[in-house]
């Protein structure tokens, strides 16, 4: 399929997954803390990290006080930085506003903030050179060009986000960051956080790259056939492409599966009021029979007395008051 093909169908899947009624307040808390695990823990796992999924989770949901054994200080340091870059990542997402170089540094800074030595070589531009998968011969940006690309690139972005599809445009964002590999340590970690920031204020949803061995191979080579001479782009859009409509997919039959549960529940609770309402006619209608009933028996009560009390003054007829 053709990549111009495959943004329509994306952007088809997301005009879809945009007509369902929003998951309650409960359901995204859910959902979010669940692509937040995902995403720290694929996003290192990509860098070297031997975090599970699970263990990840572990760390983020118990902070420094949780222990994982046989991992080493900075794999849970590791955890900790990337899920308050993801925090600032998603507070970036919701003010709309052009990326600035200023934001991307803070990214990189507060991913590596404990574990980058020293430590002030947090979001600082390198000062030496460092070179692509699988191209050691060439290294990335010469530190030196390093502030000048920065600036082209904070340029391209202001630009590129109104006349790029924003899958694209996250795309070729997180293509261009990478060639250029600013720092010194945390680029791939900024790059992936940089293309959820474009993807999530656009309404989209968060991306995890799988961090398996053919996965992250398949990613890599992308990457790296897009830094070559040629310069070729397009096997690492249309990898991206496929990612976010799979996501897509996914978002949307949780989307169903939500609403098939409140149509259920809606209609449980629809037959359950009939059945309480025929319970409560049935109840009514006993009741006001056995009403009946009594008022009946009271009649008949009455009645007896009354013929009792008769008879009983027929019997006085002599002015003694004697009975007959």
């Amino acid at each position: 399929m053709e990549y111009g093909q495959k943004l329509a169908v994306i952007t088809n899947l997301k005009n879809k997954m945009d007509t369902y009624r929003p998951l309650s307040p409960l359901e995204v808390k859910q959902l979010e803390q669940n692509i937040r695990i995902e995403h720290v823990w694929s996003s290192a796992a990509i860098e070297g990290n031997t975090m599970t999924e699970a263990e990840t989770a572990e760390i983020l949901n118990g902070g420094l006080g949780a222990t994982i054994h046989g991992k080493t200080i900075k794999e849970t340091l590791e955890i900790i930085n990337l899920n308050e870059a993801y925090d600032y990542m998603q507070d970036l997402a919701t003010k709309k506003q052009p990326i600035r170089n200023e934001d991307i540094r803070n990214l990189n800074r507060i991913a590596t903030l404990t574990t980058i030595q020293p430590q002030e070589e947090a979001g600082k531009y390198r000062n030496i050179e460092v070179y692509p998968y699988g191209s050691e011969s060439r290294p990335y940006a010469h530190f030196y060009e390093i502030p000048e690309k920065m600036q082209q690139l904070q340029a391209w972005s202001n630009e590129a986000q109104d006349k790029l599809h924003p899958v694209q445009y996250a795309t070729d964002l997180h293509q261009k960051f990478v060639t250029i590999h600013p720092f010194k340590d945390g680029n791939g970690r900024t790059a992936r956080l940089l293309m959820n920031l474009v993807l999530t204020e656009n309404g989209y949803p968060v991306v995890n790259v799988n961090p398996s061995k053919p996965a992250r191979e398949q990613y890599m080579k992308a990457l790296a056939v897009s830094q070559q001479p040629n310069n070729d782009p397009q096997p690492f859009r249309n990898l991206i492409a496929d990612y976010v409509e799979t996501e897509l997919k996914n978002r949307i039959l949780s989307l169903q599966y939500a609403k098939k549960n409140e149509e259920e529940a809606q209609k449980d609770f629809k037959n359950s009021q009939l059945d309480w309402d025929k319970l409560q006619k049935e109840y009514e209608a006993s009741k006001k029979k056995q009403q009946s009933k009594l008022t009946d028996s009271q009649v008949e009560r009455t009645k007896n007395c009354a013929e009792q009390l008769n008879r009983k003054q027929q019997g006085f007829d002599r002015d003694d008051g004697l009975e007959l």
